[in-house]
């Protein structure tokens, strides 16, 4: 709400006219799960990601699909069954995706992590080599708490939250 509020009307327009999904070189991009991106469902277990999956490789050419709102790293893959494993990736460690395989990539979030670690996570995809690295990387989470707080307007616990990784 307190977001909503800092925005102008054309800036909140142009957010809500923003596309859910986008299809780049091959790989599927979406917020939430592929499968109904519009009820911003977590996707957070095998079970999900299968159905993410499902939906993603229903689009031509599509055997990726990237998906952020869990603020976690994970990555999962669909083996010779159809069933889909998870991984959990160590960051700066490249992993091979090729393209014979399915996967599902929670790429993690710049803040709020999840996991009791406070850096930022983001991943890279090298598409001539389908080499897929998670990385993470330090930033100011106590001055981005310390904005939190000087608006006086949220909860503590969002601030918090940044502190703690959590």
């Amino acid at each position: 709400d307190w977001t909503h509020d800092q925005l102008t009307p054309p800036e909140r327009a142009f957010l809500a006219s923003r596309p859910l999904i986008a299809e780049v070189g091959g790989v599927l991009l979406v917020h939430a799960s592929a499968d109904a991106p519009e009820r911003w469902r977590y996707v957070d277990n095998e079970a999900v990601a299968g159905q993410c999956l499902d939906a993603a490789v229903q689009r031509p050419g599509i055997r990726h699909v990237f998906c952020g709102h869990v603020h976690q790293q994970t990555l999962y893959y669909r083996g010779a069954g159809r069933g889909l494993m998870r991984f959990a990736p160590q960051p700066g460690v490249a992993i091979p995706v090729p393209r014979h395989r399915e996967w599902v990539a929670t790429i993690g979030s710049v803040g709020q992590p999840r996991d009791g670690d406070p850096r930022a996570m983001y991943a890279l995809l090298d598409t001539d080599a389908w080499l897929l690295r998670f990385e993470r990387v330090p930033y100011d989470h106590a001055a981005a708490a310390a904005a939190i707080r000087a608006t006086g307007a949220m909860p503590d616990y969002f601030a918090q939250r940044l502190e703690a990784g959590r």
